[in-house]
């Protein structure tokens, strides 16, 4: 009997644990008042201007998301947060983040995009926890070479930004399986890009290259491939061809392959000319 009622009030304890870390809660407010508590805190869509510097008491806190806000800075006690997995901060007005921003020990998924960043602290590079990133729609002109130490970064989003040019040791990035670069300045890839054999999502398109960057050739498990509006690239390399599992490959309509499109190891490929 004894035993039951140990294994009956483990079994309480458990799920009254799982049920407080899926409330989601909806204000500062409420959260400060039973801290430890805390695992999930949203506040979207009130125009919020500030974040409470003493954030850092929320100690359980893994999900945050602040998206849709008027956030113009993002506090240094943020990143005191020790067991932070998601931190959603699209859509606000952010211009610079704190050089300690790296100081996460536990986070996997960080999304800036939508926000008036002008570059990211070097620091950023030290979250090795970072599986997604993205940072898209801002105004990034260059990128910390520091982003290329995020070894298990397997989601990159850099698309609609102002970047001319990606850091050298871009293809130690050797996780990444998406990378969204479309829709900048770049003029050139880093050789070292053909390190990234992982890759599986490749958009590339709306930028200004004068040469096919052969580092794609060594990709050769990739799913979906945008070149178009890249620039004069001239004719694709036949090397293309030994992409076997190719699924997309969007282009130019004034592009040319060296090869019919049934020479691509896989027969129902879609090629979709813009």
């Amino acid at each position: 009997m004894k035993k039951n009622l140990v294994l009956l009030s483990f079994i309480l304890s458990t799920a009254i644990s799982f049920a407080q870390k899926d409330k989601i809660y909806k204000s500062f407010e409420d959260a400060f008042r039973n801290p430890a508590q805390v695992y999930r805190l949203k506040i979207t869509f009130k125009n919020l201007d500030t974040i409470p510097s003493d954030i850092y008491k929320l100690v359980n806190l893994e999900k945050l998301d602040l998206s849709n806000n008027h956030l113009k800075t993002v506090p240094e006690s943020l990143s005191s947060l020790p067991n932070l997995k998601e931190l959603i901060l699209f859509r606000n007005r952010i211009v610079s983040l704190p050089e300690n921003f790296g100081k996460f020990k536990k986070l996997e998924r960080c999304i800036l995009s939508s926000n008036k960043l002008k570059q990211l602290p070097a620091s950023i590079g030290k979250i090795k926890t970072l599986v997604e990133l993205s940072v898209k729609d801002n105004l990034l002109t260059s990128l910390p070479t520091e982003i290329c130490e995020l070894i298990n970064l397997q989601q990159l989003f850099l698309s609609f930004n102002d970047l001319k040019s990606l850091p050298e040791n871009f293809g130690n990035l050797v996780a990444l399986e998406q990378l969204y670069i479309g829709d900048n300045d770049l003029l050139t890839l880093p050789f070292s890009l053909s390190k990234l054999v992982n890759m599986k999502y490749f958009y590339l398109g709306r930028n200004e290259l004068s040469v096919f960057p052969s580092a794609i050739c060594n990709m050769t498990r990739l799913k979906e491939l945008d070149l178009s509006y890249c620039g004069s690239m001239g004719f694709f390399p036949d090397c293309m061809k030994n992409i076997n599992l190719l699924d997309i490959l969007i282009m130019d309509s004034g592009q040319l392959l060296p090869f019919q499109p049934s020479r691509f190891h896989n027969p129902s490929i879609k090629i979709i000319e813009r």
